[in-house]
C-alpha cells in the first residue's frame, strides 16, 4: 500500500469507490417507506468501507492500518448482508454487488496478510539495528 503515492491509484478503493456510487443509486429506486432505514444502513456501510481504505493509506503505524483494513473488510461484510436483506424483500436485484463486496473482503485480507509481513519484517530490522547499537556502544 505505501508504494502507492495516490489512493486513487489503488486497486481496491477504486472498487470500493465505485461500489458506493453503485449503492447510492440502488437506494434511489427504494420506496419511501424504506428509503430513510434500509437506505440509510446501505449508504453508511458503503461509504464505510473507502473511509477506512482511505484511513489506512493515510496512516503511518501498521497497527492503525490493519486495524482500518479489518474496518474496511467487516463493513464489506455488513454491506453483503444489507444487499441481500434488499433482494429478500424484493425490492429488486443487486446486480452482482454481493460479489464486488466479497472481491473487497478478499482484497482487504491480501492487504492484512501483506501489511503483518512488512511489520514483521520492519521489527526485525528495528531488532537487528539495536543489537548492533548495544554491540557498539559495549565496544
Amino acid at each position: 500500500m505505501s508504494h502507492t503515492k495516490s489512493i486513487e491509484g489503488l486497486r481496491i478503493y477504486q472498487a470500493s469507490r465505485l461500489l458506493e456510487d453503485t449503492v447510492y443509486e440502488l437506494v434511489k429506486e427504494l420506496p419511501a417507506s424504506e428509503f430513510y432505514r434500509l437506505g440509510n444502513d446501505l449508504r453508511r456501510s458503503s461509504a464505510a468501507i473507502s473511509h477506512y481504505i482511505a484511513e489506512c493509506h493515510r496512516r503511518y503505524s501498521y497497527n492503525v492500518k490493519l486495524e482500518a483494513l479489518h474496518l474496511a473488510r467487516s463493513e464489506a461484510e455488513r454491506l453483503s448482508q444489507l444487499l441481500g436483506d434488499y433482494e429478500a424483500r424484493g425490492f429488486g436485484p443487486t446486480v452482482g454487488l454481493q460479489e464486488k463486496c466479497e472481491g473487497i473482503v478478499k482484497q482487504s485480507w491480501g492487504l492484512i496478510r501483506y501489511m503483518k509481513n512488512r511489520q514483521r519484517e520492519r521489527q526485525a530490522e528495528v531488532r537487528i539495528q539495536t543489537s548492533d547499537q548495544l554491540v557498539a556502544a559495549r565496544a
